[in-house]
């Protein structure tokens, strides 16, 4: 997968519109990258309400996919 093919999953993802799309400024796959962590991170825990399990199961796989071609983010532990 290439960043360009990682950004074009990423926003085609349902929670990507429920999250802070802090990529629309910059358009960087870190700046999603991190906007779709958070959101899972608050979906996991329970803050973030009506999120179906299969939802929260393509962001956790699109995180560890595209994770490699960020540049701030290989080393961040996915714990959730």
């Amino acid at each position: 997968m290439t960043k360009e093919e990682a950004i074009e999953i990423g926003h085609q993802l349902s929670l990507y519109e429920d999250s802070e799309k802090s990529d629309v400024e910059n358009q960087d796959l870190d700046h999603l990258w991190q906007s779709l962590y958070d959101i899972c991170q608050l979906a996991s825990y329970g803050i973030l309400e009506d999120v179906e399990q299969e939802e929260l199961d393509e962001v956790l796989h699109w995180l560890k996919q595209s994770q490699p071609l960020t540049k701030d983010y290989k080393e961040t532990e996915i714990y959730f």
